[in-house]
């Protein structure tokens, strides 16, 4: 784990960093570099190419990176993967970066070289950058808006509050309303978040507090239940057209089951299924050792009791025992000094003569 650098609340000494980023541009005039919105751009300069911007798979995200590192670091690093087309740096109000870069390249190939030698690199000790591709994320959601707004009154203060507005979509339900709104490129949906952060609440009015943040990156799926699309134009205004519901959900077959499950759910019934058989089986198992060995123990004791004198048809019958008789009484105790031995008539004539 990378260890951890506290930065005091004073700002860089911006004179320091500029003369150690002016030799970027000095050595090669065919990038130019403008810092603007929170972002320093590191661009080729317009003279410099010819014909349409690289697509966005030729750009990728680096992350991780130490505070205090800037692009006359970072720049000739990311040079040995291929030719830049633009380097974007964040950098927060002190004039450190927020620890996240965007790297685009002219071809898609020196974009996944990027990610394939500095993934992971070690660019400090026991700090490591991480890069991967960059997704292109141009969807806003917006929650919690007021109900009782008409559809095309939302469209027409997300056209008029932001720009690059491409399309807006609306989901209603009884007492909630939600929007996702698609923008012509990630910096034109990254200027309209920071401008509804601060405008929606004042825009729709009546206590309102709508929450604004990034659309999820599965919202392809989600845009299914947003069955309201709303576009404006200068010429027509606002156009609203809604969805077709699905026909498989509106029309369902005759056919058909009256349910479905789905199949992580069909795995889990099976599995409680064969547990409850697996477990009934185990209780009749134990049920009838334990039988077993109850008739086991109790045929021993009646054997150790009755000298297995009795059938096995009489065996399975309790009686209780026996009374006991009594005993004869026994001889007195012989005492020698006072009566006679009772086997001196038993003793041969010798011991009788002598």
């Amino acid at each position: 784990m990378p260890p951890v650098k506290h930065y005091s609340s004073c700002e860089v000494n911006q004179y320091e960093l500029s003369s150690r980023l002016l030799s970027l541009t000095e050595n090669n005039t065919s990038y130019t570099l403008t810092q603007i919105n929170g972002q320093r751009i590191y661009r080729k300069a317009p003279h410099a190419w010819t014909g349409p911007e690289p697509s966005r798979s030729c750009e990728v995200f680096i992350g991780r990176i130490p505070h205090d590192c800037f692009e006359d670091t970072l720049i000739p690093l990311f040079r040995q993967a291929g030719e830049l087309f633009e380097f974007r740096l964040m950098i927060n109000f002190s004039g450190w970066n927020r620890g996240y870069a965007f790297a685009m390249y002219t071809t898609e190939f020196e974009a996944n070289n990027a990610i394939h030698l500095f993934n992971n690199y070690m660019i400090r000790p026991l700090w490591q950058l991480g890069v991967c591709p960059s997704i292109n994320n141009c969807r806003i959601f917006i929650s919690r808006i007021p109900p009782t707004t008409p559809s095309a009154e939302i469209v027409r203060l997300l056209y008029a509050l932001t720009d690059e507005v491409q399309e807006v979509r609306i989901r209603r339900s009884i007492a909630s309303c939600a929007a996702i709104v698609e923008y012509k490129s990630h910096r034109g949906a990254a200027m309209a978040r920071k401008a509804l952060v601060a405008a929606a609440a004042a825009a729709w009015g009546c206590g309102a507090r709508p929450a604004v943040d990034w659309s999820l990156p599965q919202s392809p799926q989600m845009l299914k239940q947003y069955r309201e699309v709303g576009r404006w134009s200068p010429e027509r205004g606002v156009e609203m057209t809604r969805l077709p519901e699905d026909p498989m959900i509106s029309c369902p077959i005759p056919s058909a089951p009256t349910y479905t499950l789905e199949p992580w759910s069909q795995a889990r019934r099976l599995r409680m299924i064969q547990e409850a058989q697996r477990n009934a089986l185990a209780a009749a198992e134990y049920s009838n050792r334990f039988n077993n060995e109850l008739d086991y123990v109790t045929s021993s004791m009646e054997a150790m009791s009755l000298g297995g004198a009795l059938g096995a048809s009489e065996r399975a019958v309790w009686a209780p025992p026996a009374t006991p008789q009594p005993r004869a009484p026994s001889p007195p105790d012989f005492n020698p000094w006072t009566v006679r031995h009772p086997l001196l008539e038993f003793s041969t004539p010798a011991s009788k003569a002598q």
